[in-house]
C-alpha cells in the first residue's frame, strides 16, 4: 500500500502538470488572442479603406449627378428656343407666302393699268436701295437667350487609410 508521502506526491505530481498545462493554455490563450486583435485590426483597417474609396466614388457619382443637371437644363433651354423659333418661322412663313400672293396680284394689276407710274416706282426703288446702302436703318434688338445653365465644379475627395498593411499575427505556440 503507498505510503501518504507517494500518495501527496503524486498529487503534486499532478498538480504540477495541471500547472504546466495551465501555463501552456495560457501561453496559446496570448497567441490566440494576439492573432484575434491583429485579425481586427485588419478588419477595421481594410473597412475603412474600402469606406473611404465608397466616398470617393459618391463624390464622383455627386459631381456627374451635377453635371448631368446641367446638361438636361442645356437641352431644355435649346428646347425652349427651338419651340419658339419653330413658332415665330411657321407665322412668318405663312405671312410671307400670303403677302407673296397679294403682292403678286396687286403688281399685276398696277403695271397694267399705270404702266408710267411703275416705270416711276422702279426708279424710286432704286434709289431708296442705294439710301438704304447709305444709310442703313437701325437693327432690332436680339431676343435675350436664356441664363447660362449652371455647371458644377469638382471636388475630389481624397480618401484616407490608403497606406495600410495588414498586421502580422503573433506566433502559434
Amino acid at each position: 500500500m503507498p505510503s501518504i508521502q507517494d500518495v501527496a506526491d503524486q498529487i503534486n505530481a499532478k498538480l504540477d502538470d495541471i500547472n504546466q498545462h495551465t501555463a501552456d493554455t495560457v501561453s496559446r490563450l496570448d497567441t490566440l488572442d494576439a492573432d484575434l486583435d491583429a485579425g481586427l485590426g485588419n478588419l477595421a483597417e481594410g473597412l475603412l479603406a474600402i469606406w473611404e474609396l465608397q466616398k470617393v466614388t459618391n463624390a464622383v457619382l455627386e459631381h456627374q449627378s451635377g453635371q448631368n443637371d446641367t446638361i438636361i437644363c442645356l437641352l431644355t433651354n435649346a428646347n425652349d428656343l427651338l419651340c419658339g423659333m419653330t413658332r415665330k418661322l411657321t407665322r412668318q412663313l405663312e405671312l410671307s407666302e400670303r403677302q407673296l400672293t397679294s403682292l403678286r396680284r396687286v403688281e399685276g394689276i398696277e403695271e397694267r393699268v399705270h404702266a408710267d407710274a411703275a416705270g416711276d416706282y422702279d426708279r424710286q426703288a432704286e434709289l431708296e436701295t442705294k439710301l438704304l446702302e447709305c444709310c442703313p436703318p437701325e437693327e432690332q434688338p436680339v431676343e435675350p437667350c436664356p441664363e447660362p445653365c449652371p455647371v458644377p465644379k469638382e471636388s475630389p475627395y481624397k480618401p484616407k487609410g490608403q497606406g495600410w498593411k495588414p498586421r502580422k499575427p503573433g506566433p502559434i505556440g
